[in-house]
């Protein structure tokens, strides 16, 4: 329960309508549950750079994928020893999961998609 509380608590700090992160491996946007964990999430309205805000940081281990556009956005994070994922998006209130067998370490789909359209399928509401 607290895990969804922490999940729902960082959806709704990251409603900025710009975003950076702190990506040393230049996959912005990519889950890389190998390379590229703990990702912060910094915001501003107009622009958005590592010294902008901090709206949210991922636990250590725990991977991000997201996609944005000017009024938009969808989350979805794993952690690399979980075999479920976990997203959301701005246009819903429903947390989604999927455990499509996934083994740890290997990463759910990139989302393609700014809105719900990426969880209609395979994706079960929490």
């Amino acid at each position: 329960m607290k895990r969804l509380i922490a999940f729902a608590a960082v959806l709704l700090l990251s409603a900025s309508t710009a975003f950076a992160t702190d990506v040393a491996s230049g996959a912005a946007g990519a889950m890389d549950l190998t390379n590229s964990t703990g990702f912060e999430l910094h915001g501003d309205h107009t622009t958005a750079t590592l010294s902008t805000a901090l709206i949210g940081k991922c636990s250590t281990g725990v991977g991000i994928s997201w996609q944005t556009s000017i009024n938009a956005y969808a989350l979805a994070t794993q952690h690399k020893s979980g075999t479920k994922a976990y997203g959301s998006s701005y246009d819903s209130t429903a947390i989604y999961v999927v455990e499509d067998d996934l083994t740890p370490g290997t990463e759910v789909d990139d989302l393609t998609a700014s809105d719900t359209s990426d969880f209609l399928s395979g994706w079960k509401k929490l």
